[in-house]
């Protein structure tokens, strides 16, 4: 007989499973259930009654009969509603129940129905679901083979620790699979940051006690608050103890916390182990923040005053104005005042250009393709780990425009000081916290460049077990937050916690402008103008005298 069948058409009910086929009836009348899965991993030697049941109740929905000790990938090809139904013999049996678990990899909050076949034997009972409970499997329910005249079931709540608890079976409508998510009793998540600094930040009150801000780290406690729980760190948090995304992902699949309190992108690396992750909390483009160009220098703001292309209109219109002057001899004055109008032109646009550098001094240029990065002198200084996750062609043809470095703190250090030095990776979430920072400089030392961004809305999301039971209700509280606002208030509020931490400060990192009186100095480049003219002007009187006089000794 093949290892797995569907059945069509339902056998007929006598009444030896009738009170299984109503057992089942009532699980499938409350969930709303897409399919049924048979689990008999010891086939021919041993016959539970559910069998007979799920025969009667088979019409209508799906039903899947796995008769092999081999587990069954569910995963791959069920997505919706499920119940699994188990046949296990009356011994405590870690093989099977290990194929049970396998089954139901990634799918922890299917509907799991176990049926012993043996009379009442609670240790048996206890050991079963205990296991259920240390593999994450919370939706689990037990009966025994003298159901039938018991009635009873044996379920366990998760929280704060396992209980085992007795359920009788009853005609009126109840519910089996509780969830035990909503309500955890106090429960002691366990969880340990990243340092990720704005996400998490480590200071000292002034007790001198460790205390933890950020915008994941609200998260974390705001979901603990709901579901009535508290956190627990896993291990003594250290300023200079950073975890690296491997780290936190490997916390999470040796299962030694149950939400880290971390957020990491899910498709730049490891991209084998996306189970290891929770719902995206946020989207967020990975681009450059760079420094803002210098002002212009002081010889550069005459040309900027009076630029080139003027200058050239100007002569343009001599030309014309000299070809044309004999032609329209009789409009003489017309052509007067329009040379009137162009000099009062031109002397609203310089005295506008003069005003501008009191209000808003222009700046140079500023960068917009790696070429021209590669050209100046600014380098973006980045961690040599992030670096190989560019694009391979991008990091060998402009190799010269990164400054690499293996020194997180460093990074940190100069990138939250707003060091003009180097330009700086960072995501739009994290730039949020810099963008704030600024808004108290008088001129912004750094801008987003959208020009230089290496990844477009990447997902980010909480690092939890492959087989978490706080997924489902993590993504639910994730909703909640981004349609309430929160999570956008706490991310604006970074700058707010880094000062409060002593991270940062608040003030003007921005150089004064200081006003003073014209020094000689300052006019050295308008005298240099002044006598190149004037030079020019002699070059071109001495050229016309000796032309005169050539042609008075020539008689021309």
């Amino acid at each position: 007989m093949p290892a797995w069948s569907v059945v069509l058409e339902p056998s007929t009910m006598n009444d030896s499973v009738e009170i299984y086929a109503e057992l089942l009836s009532a699980i499938v009348r409350l969930n709303s259930f897409s399919s049924i899965v048979y689990l008999d991993p010891e086939y021919g030697k041993e016959r539970c009654h559910l069998e007979n049941g799920l025969s009667v109740i088979g019409k209508g929905i799906p039903l899947l009969w796995w008769r092999s000790i081999d587990e069954l990938k569910l995963s791959s090809f069920i997505n919706g509603q499920l119940l699994v139904v188990a046949c296990l013999p009356g011994v405590y049996r870690l093989d099977l129940l290990n194929t049970i678990s396998s089954t139901l990899r990634y799918m922890r909050q299917t509907k799991l129905l176990i049926e012993l076949i043996t009379n009442e034997d609670v240790p048996l009972v206890k050991r079963v679901l205990q296991f259920c409970l240390q593999n994450q499997m919370l939706n689990a329910a037990l009966i025994s083979g003298s159901f039938v005249h018991t009635h009873t079931l044996y379920i366990y709540d998760a929280y704060p620790s396992f209980l085992l608890k007795r359920q009788q079976f009853t005609q009126d409508p109840f519910n089996l699979y509780a969830d035990k998510m909503l309500d955890l009793h106090g429960y002691r998540i366990r969880t340990m940051p990243d340092l990720s600094e704005p996400n998490t930040i480590l200071y000292r009150d002034k007790l001198g006690n460790a205390r933890l801000l950020g915008y994941v780290w609200n998260m974390l406690e705001e979901f603990a608050r709901k579901h009535n729980a508290s956190l627990q760190l896993i291990d003594v948090v250290r300023e200079d103890k950073f975890l690296s995304h491997i780290q936190v992902l490997d916390l999470a699949r040796d299962n030694l916390l149950d939400i880290a309190a971390s957020v990491q992108p899910l498709t730049l690396r490891h991209l084998d182990r996306y189970h290891e992750y929770a719902y995206p909390a946020y989207m967020a483009s990975w681009c450059t923040m760079l420094p803002k160009e210098p002002l212009l220098g002081l010889r550069e703001i005459y040309t900027w005053m009076l630029p080139a292309v003027t200058l050239c209109f100007l002569a343009v219109l001599w030309a014309l104005h000299e070809l044309l002057l004999d032609r329209y001899h009789r409009h003489r004055r017309l052509l007067g005042i329009g040379w009137k109008l162009l000099a009062i032109m031109l002397a609203c646009n310089v005295h506008g250009r003069l005003v501008t550098l009191f209000v808003a001094p222009p700046a140079k240029p500023p960068i917009h393709s790696f070429d021209a990065l590669s050209k100046s002198h600014v380098r973006i200084f980045g961690m040599r780990s992030e670096h190989n996750l560019y694009d391979f062609d991008l990091r060998t043809r402009y190799a010269q425009a990164f400054y690499l470095s293996d020194k997180v703190a460093e990074l940190l250090w100069l990138r939250n000081s707003l060091n003009t030095s180097y330009a700086y990776t960072v995501t739009h979430t994290k730039w949020q916290l810099y963008a704030e920072q600024q808004a108290y400089s008088s001129r912004p030392l750094f801008y987003y460049s959208k020009n230089f961004c290496f990844y477009q809305y990447v997902p980010f999301a909480l690092v939890i077990p492959e087989n978490s039971p706080h997924r489902a209700t993590l993504h639910h509280f994730l909703l909640q937050l981004s349609q309430s606002g929160l999570y956008m208030h706490w991310v604006a509020r970074s700058f707010y916690y880094m000062v409060q931490a002593g991270k940062l400060q608040i003030r003007d990192l921005g150089q004064a402008r200081h006003v003073r009186s014209l020094v000689t100095e300052d006019l050295h480049n308008v005298l240099q103008g002044y006598v190149v003219g004037v030079l020019i002007s002699l070059t071109l009187f001495a050229c016309e005298l000796i032309i005169s006089r050539a042609r008075y000794w020539l008689d021309i």
